[in-house]
């Protein structure tokens, strides 16, 4: 029988100490393993400081692998260097999941860099919004303007490249000093990325590859010994959660949130001690919330669409993008809602697939007798059971 938990002996619980260091962007210590990395940024956004632009630099790695952290904490240090020289220097960082169209994306930069100016948020034409764009930069002659594209993968597959044709010209057009680093978690960014543009973007590549056991077990250690009570957790399980998270991808901030679920899973059973049995359920209690917080935040037709995924896996069909949208087209009714065009749908299989809730490649797809590119959902029974009734209670 499960034990009754109050918040009183969560309160006083005998794990944590500071557990917001767990969840820190920045390391309290400093970044571990990324020397490299550094060395190599210094001396691209060295230039800066000479007022010379920089070219623009290209920083590659899968997610949690310190890219934006490291590159923040250097642009802190950039910008200090910066006003001890009496160098003007304005900084905009704009994250394109959330930005994912040129027009967005300069006026996010323009709001940053033109603090003083009023810009929307949308409702500019992309006429009208280069146009301010290309006037508030010539009003900065002599001074230093640095953009930076997080995550720049969603707005080159969303709109394509004409951003960074743009900012690879924007030098011989304006007066200010302007500089660009994109950030990206896909490796295959370039892809997206047309030769003329290439040719004058991103010679500069600074790589950030997954992390080894060894380097997750320093990393973890070292927040550990800051975010919980000494003695509450053995070299033995940090080995085990470096060792799970390395073979999935070398991710830290994973490996971090599973040393925060087994800190929960010990206080749950009244423990004093994370023990080297409560990571494996820890680790499968956090990738099954994970996977039904996405579901659950997805909008309305991603749901409707994700169930007619699903339900077809259950009855055992395989399914291709027509397939799957003439069954999301027989749901709508269902749900008193007007069904989007084809096209709008292979969007959100993409962005479906982007979670990793399917997976989808190309094969001979025997019930349809064709080749063409099936989709599957990678769930076992148990959580595919869980995203039914979560879907069906949700939509």
């Amino acid at each position: 029988m499960e034990k009754e938990i109050t918040f009183a002996s969560v309160l006083e619980n005998p794990i944590y100490k500071d557990r917001d260091v767990l969840f820190s962007l920045r390391p309290p210590t400093g970044f571990l393993h990324r020397t490299k990395q550094k060395n190599e940024l210094v001396m691209e956004l060295a230039p800066i400081l000479m007022k010379s632009a920089v070219s623009c630099v290209f920083v590659y790695g899968p997610p949690g692998t310190g890219k934006t952290a490291l590159l923040l904490d250097l642009l802190d240090e950039l910008e200090g260097e910066a006003r001890k020289r009496n160098i003007e220097l304005k900084k905009a960082y704009v994250n394109c999941s959330e930005n994912r169209t040129e027009t967005s994306i300069l006026l996010s930069t323009l709001s940053q860099v033109d603090p003083e100016g009023k810009y929307p948020k949308m409702g500019w034409n992309r006429a009208k919004t280069v146009d301010e764009f290309s006037k508030v930069l010539n009003k900065k002659e002599n001074k230093n303007v640095l953009v930076i594209l997080d995550e720049v993968d969603y707005a080159l597959r969303e709109s394509g490249d004409d951003i960074l044709y743009r900012l690879s010209r924007i030098n011989n057009q304006v007066s200010a000093n302007t500089s660009t680093i994109i950030i990206s978690n896909d490796v295959r960014v370039s892809d997206y990325i047309k030769p003329k543009t290439q040719s004058a973007f991103g010679r500069v590549k600074v790589i950030f590859s997954p992390y080894n056991a060894d380097e997750l077990f320093d990393i973890i250690n070292e927040r550990v010994k800051l975010a919980l009570k000494k003695d509450t957790v053995s070299d033995s399980v940090i080995r085990k959660i470096a060792e799970i998270e390395a073979q999935r991808g070398g991710d830290a901030r994973r490996a971090l949130e599973l040393v925060d679920a087994c800190a929960k899973a010990a206080i749950a059973r009244k423990r004093t001690k994370i023990t080297i049995d409560l990571v494996d359920s820890a680790d499968k209690s956090l990738e099954e919330n994970s996977v039904l917080n996405v579901i659950a935040s997805l909008p309305k037709h991603q749901k409707i669409l994700y169930y007619a995924i699903l339900k077809n896996e259950k009855e055992g069909l395989e399914m291709d993008g027509v397939e799957i949208y003439r069954k999301y087209l027989e749901l709508c009714p269902s749900y008193n809602v007007e069904p989007l065009t084809e096209r709008r749908i292979r969007s959100f299989l993409v962005n479906l697939s982007e979670s990793s809730l399917i997976s989808a490649e190309v094969g001979w797809l025997k019930s349809l007798e064709k080749k063409s590119r099936k989709v599957s959902v990678p769930l076992d029974k148990a959580l595919k059971t869980k995203a039914v009734k979560l879907l069906r209670d949700s939509i």
